[in-house]
């Protein structure tokens, strides 16, 4: 085998094995700041008696600016919620850490301590009108079944939690419930209505829905997925009795063109939060029902770049678009970070049809979706079981399963598979016992006269800050995630698309034309394999002159197709 042609196997597949790199922070773990994030984490471990992971939580706290006594009283306060045995262990880690801390010569900030009660009020009093102001619910309201069983609870309620601790102002009511939340979500089951009363709480004194997911996400980083993803779905039932089946607190920004921009975050079916762009069209009526074009992005891109280009482009031809970033990628939420999941591709272009099957702008019947690159076969498998996608285009579309089972240009042997195959199981054995993780980038690490145009084509756009470069998109991706993707057969049922539309558009001269001539000779009618003279892979991506050819032809397929 040639050198060109082992590199053309190895490469968006095995090239540059790379030691780990710092995940990308979604954006549900950035809408809350600091000091809250770092209470939910204290009070999360607190709360399962996790000492080691507190100890370096306490620590990190310390670090970032927190005082003692703000440390001191989240421990303190978990008491309330989870029993004194484990708050009193997260203290005495506490001890532990500060002596660390100050053998080490470290000097921290004790703080101001709690201000003097000067309400001379019985406690009883002042812990009713307090819980009466954080929970909206007047004080004078029938009583719980449970106060009614047992009235001494009710006063201790209102007498010590509500007031010797509420009362206490070294935290605020929304830096307590926060950490109330973060108890009781990390119990699990069992405790589910108080945490939706909790929930219910938070937002009454201004935590957002945003911050509850983000909250949510720590717990599932810091305790585990099964309690978080019980949290998410109290949480949704919350949302949706508020009518709040989706969110966003973000603003709407007007762009160029008169377009408008507006930051949204949904759930897919595994409750991940997926975050995306939202276009609206210059001359929006919010009286009227647009027909709408979902865009997903290349393998390892995120929204902000091609495909937030064609949404935009799009938003501007009228249309009401959304560019969403993957799971496990860019500001959507999943963890372990940089996961390559068909799977969950798939999921997430029916859970963007979920979304803009419920906004107030869409019309539910006349949905679009385009995939770019890697993103183009996973919503081709995405249209054949959702129906909800009344059409469908692709730019550039890569089988993402056939690239890595054969390599580009399908000089990979099976001989060389099966060869991949054992070293990723060795590697998954490994990482299961405690190595660190390996990941890959779908990049080369440098250029030589060996590497072929097709792949500096790549590079001089994702590595090009007057192209697609981006923090968010580092081109590295988890090695363990080749095996699912081998295993991605997304032409498997295509004709089952018909009799709803399918439109490939692909560049006469890119490397990756081959999957979409296979594709559209599997498919049933109605299709169309559109070439676009002279163009390149990346081309079609963001080069103007080619835009000028795409845009108008995607224009009239959706016109014609979503009416």
């Amino acid at each position: 085998m040639k050198l060109k042609n082992k590199f053309a196997a190895l490469l968006l597949c095995l090239v540059s094995p790379a030691g780990e790199v710092v995940a990308q922070t979604p954006r549900m773990e950035r809408m809350m700041d600091k000091k809250q994030q770092n209470i939910v984490t204290l009070a999360a471990l607190t709360a399962v008696g996790d000492l080691d992971g507190l100890k370096v939580a306490l620590g990190t706290s310390l670090t970032d600016g927190m005082t003692v006594n703000e440390v001191k009283e989240v421990l303190v306060h978990t008491y309330a919620y989870c029993g004194f045995p484990r708050s009193l262990r997260g203290l005495q880690t506490l001890v532990t850490v500060l002596d660390e801390r100050e053998a080490k010569g470290i000097t921290d900030n004790r703080g101001r301590e709690a201000s003097p009660i000067t309400d001379a009020r019985g406690k009883y009093e002042r812990g009713r009108d307090i819980l009466a102001k954080i929970s909206g619910v007047p004080a004078d309201a029938p009583k719980a079944d449970y106060a009614v069983l047992a009235p001494e609870i009710e006063v201790f309620l209102k007498e010590h939690l509500f007031a010797d601790l509420f009362e206490r102002d070294v935290l605020t009511y929304v830096e307590r419930e926060l950490a109330t939340v973060a108890v009781i979500a990390a119990l699990g089951k069992g405790v589910e209505p108080m945490l939706r009363g909790h929930m219910g709480i938070a937002m009454n004194v201004g935590v957002t829905p945003d911050q509850l997911y983000n909250l949510l996400a720590l717990i599932e980083k810091n305790v585990g997925r099964g309690e978080a993803d019980g949290g998410r779905q109290v949480l949704n039932e919350l949302l949706q009795g508020k009518g709040l089946a989706t969110y966003s607190d973000a603003p709407v920004n007007t762009l160029e063109n008169g377009v408008k921009m507006q930051k949204v975050t949904f759930r897919n079916r595994f409750l991940i939060d997926v975050v995306g762009d939202l276009y609206l069209p210059e001359d929006y009526d919010g009286t009227k029902k647009y027909a709408a074009i979902i865009v997903g992005h290349p393998f390892g891109g995120v929204k902000e770049q091609t495909s937030g280009l064609h949404a935009r482009k799009l938003a501007e031809l009228g249309y009401v678009t959304l560019a969403f970033d993957a799971s496990y990628y860019g500001e959507s939420g999943g963890y372990p970070r940089r996961i390559e999941s068909p799977e969950t591709r798939v999921e997430d272009f029916s859970a963007a049809v979920d979304f803009m099957s419920n906004h107030p702008a869409v019309d539910a019947g006349r949905i679009g979706v385009i995939g770019i690159c890697g993103g183009g076969c996973y919503s081709v498998s995405a249209a054949q079981i959702d129906h909800r996608i009344k059409a469908l285009a692709t730019i550039s579309m890569y089988d993402m399963g056939r690239a890595r089972r054969q390599g580009v240009g399908d000089v990979m042997t099976y001989e060389q598979r099966m060869q991949s195959l054992d070293a990723i199981g060795e590697q998954r054995t490994a990482e299961y016992g405690g190595a660190a993780r390996k990941d890959i980038r779908a990049l080369p690490e440098k250029v030589d006269e060996h590497t072929p145009k097709y792949a500096i084509d790549f590079l001089d756009y994702y590595d090009n800050p007057q192209r697609g470069q981006h923090p968010n998109s580092t081109g590295y991706y988890s090695y363990t995630s080749l095996a699912p993707m081998m295993n991605f057969f997304p032409f498997a049922q295509i004709e089952t698309i018909s009799p709803r539309p399918l439109l490939f558009i692909v560049g006469e001269n890119a490397v990756s034309a081959y999957f979409s001539e296979d594709a559209y000779a599997k498919a049933a009618e109605p299709k169309e394999l559109f070439v676009v003279p002279g163009a390149t892979h990346v081309d079609l991506y963001d080069r103007p002159e080619y835009l000028e050819i795409t845009l108008p032809k995607l224009d009239r397929f959706f016109k014609q197709y979503l009416k």
